[in-house]
């Protein structure tokens, strides 16, 4: 569903940012806090409201999404599969850029293959 703590700072770390709600908070957002996982919740149209306190977003880590990773590459030009291994147990992630470069992620969720992605592109680029 969403990405560890651990993940998502080093993501952070690298320099990704969401492509979409830019500098926003959305009510799908999830985030860590003091311990406690939250979503920010609350109505999306027509015009957003945040259920979750402010100090939830303001001085929690964000937790990137499944949607937030996937997006991302699209954003950034890359298509890309998905692969289910050892039933349910595993996830591969093949990406391709726009010059027909190859990046491979593997991971136990499916958040966890995509950020092993994203991490190898951002070292990459940065």
């Amino acid at each position: 569903m969403y990405l560890s703590e651990n993940s998502a700072l080093r993501l952070k770390e690298l320099g990704f940012k969401r492509t979409y709600y830019v500098d926003e908070i959305a009510p799908f957002d999830y985030y860590k806090v003091n311990g406690e996982e939250w979503v920010t919740g609350g109505r999306i149209l027509p015009q957003g409201e945040l259920l979750a306190p402010s100090h939830v977003y303001n001085e929690g880590t964000w937790l990137p999404s499944l949607k937030d990773l996937m997006i991302w590459l699209v954003d950034n030009g890359y298509t890309f599969t998905l692969e289910c291994k050892e039933l349910g147990y595993g996830y591969a992630v093949n990406a391709l850029d726009n010059k027909g470069n190859t990046i491979k992620g593997k991971g136990g969720t499916a958040e966890l293959a995509f950020c092993k992605v994203i991490e190898q592109i951002l070292k990459s680029t940065g």
